[in-house]
C-alpha cells in the first residue's frame, strides 16, 4: 500500500534527466543574463510555489490524485517545450524577451511541481499507520530527495553523453527533447497511485 505510490514519486524524479545546471550556463553565457537576475527568477519561483499551494487547496483537493499528477506531468512537458522556444530564439520573433521567458518559466514550473508535491504529502498522511508518522514521513522525504538527486545524476550523464557543457551547447536542443519524452514515462505508471485517492480521503 505504501510502496506503490512511493515508487511512482521516486520514478517521476529518476526518469527525468535534470539539465538545470546546463540551462544555467546557457542563460548566463549564451543569453548573457546576469546571475543576479537568475537569482530573482528563483524568488519568482518561490512565489509560484505559494500560488501552486493556493490553487491546489482552493480548486484541486477534491480531484483524483491520478488526474492531478497526470496533468502536472503534461504541464511540465509544456514548460520544457518553452526551453526549446528559448533555444531556438522563437520568443524574439514574437517580441518576448529572454528575461520574460525565464521568469515565467521559473514561476510556472515551481507552481506545477507544487501540484505534484502536495499529493505526495497528502498520500503520506493517508497511508501512514498510527504511531509512526514521523518515521514514515522522514522515509517518504528521503525517497523523494534521493530520487531528485539521482535525477540530477541522470541529467549530468545525459549532458556528458551529448557533450553539453559550459560553452558547448550544440546538442542542448536534443537534450531538451529527450527531457520532454522522459516526462511522459511516469504517466504510464500512474496505476501505482491509489485509484480513488483525493486530497480529502483515500
Amino acid at each position: 500500500m505504501i510502496l506503490r505510490p512511493m515508487a511512482w514519486f521516486f520514478l517521476a524524479h529518476v526518469s527525468f534527466p535534470n539539465l538545470s545546471t546546463v540551462m544555467f550556463y546557457y542563460q548566463t553565457e549564451f543569453l548573457n543574463l546576469e546571475a543576479s537576475f537568475l537569482g530573482t527568477a528563483r524568488v519568482v519561483g518561490w512565489l509560484g510555489l505559494m500560488l501552486g499551494t493556493f490553487v491546489y487547496n482552493q480548486y484541486l483537493k477534491k480531484m483524483k490524485l491520478r488526474r492531478i499528477l497526470m496533468w502536472s506531468q503534461l504541464g511540465l512537458a509544456f514548460l520544457t517545450l518553452l526551453d526549446i522556444v528559448l533555444v531556438f530564439r522563437v520568443n524574439l520573433t514574437f517580441g518576448i524577451s529572454d528575461r520574460i521567458m525565464v521568469l515565467c518559466g521559473s514561476a510556472l514550473s515551481d507552481a506545477i511541481n507544487q501540484f505534484k508535491f502536495m499529493p505526495f504529502l497528502i498520500l503520506s498522511g493517508q497511508l501512514c499507520p498510527p504511531g509512526i508518522e514521523g518515521t514514515l514521513f522522514a522515509l517518504f522525504m528521503s525517497i523523494n530527495n534521493l530520487g531528485s538527486m539521482l535525477g540530477s545524476f541522470v541529467g549530468a550523464g545525459l549532458a556528458s553523453v551529448l557533450s553539453i557543457s559550459s560553452g558547448s551547447f550544440g546538442n542542448l536542443l536534443l537534450g531538451i527533447v529527450i527531457q520532454v519524452l522522459c516526462i511522459f514515462i511516469p504517466i504510464a505508471f500512474l496505476f501505482l497511485i491509489p485509484k480513488e485517492a483525493t486530497g480529502i480521503s483515500a
